[in-house]
């Protein structure tokens, strides 16, 4: 993955007002049925895995395991985060790209 280009896809989202960060935010776009994917640090308490990845399940989205809660709420502008949702299909589809581009360079 390049971390780079995530942190850059992540930090426009938020810009734009396509992500949101933080559990409340991201458990309200996640009863508003508007999270396309969730990204969720490698450094979330299990309490928090366990709680969305409950939610994934249910509501059919794909969850990124990615970055640390630092690094998530550097590239958004704030503090720690262990969530974010991206709400917009384009954005979606950028994350995906950057983290199957890692995927494929890891397989070779």
């Amino acid at each position: 993955m390049n971390e780079k280009s995530l942190k850059n896809i992540l930090g426009l989202a938020q810009r734009a007002q396509r992500l949101v960060s933080g559990n409340f935010q991201v458990t309200d776009a996640i009863s508003k049925d508007k999270v396309k994917i969730l990204i969720l640090t490698t450094d979330a308490s299990p309490s928090t895995v366990r709680e969305f990845e409950k939610f994934a399940e249910e509501k059919n989205f794909p969850i990124a395991r990615v970055l640390t809660k630092e690094d998530l709420g550097q590239c958004l502008g704030k503090e720690m985060r262990s969530v974010a949702a991206i709400t917009d299909e384009g954005f979606k589809k950028s994350v995906d790209k950057i983290l199957n581009n890692f995927s494929d360079k890891e397989n070779e």
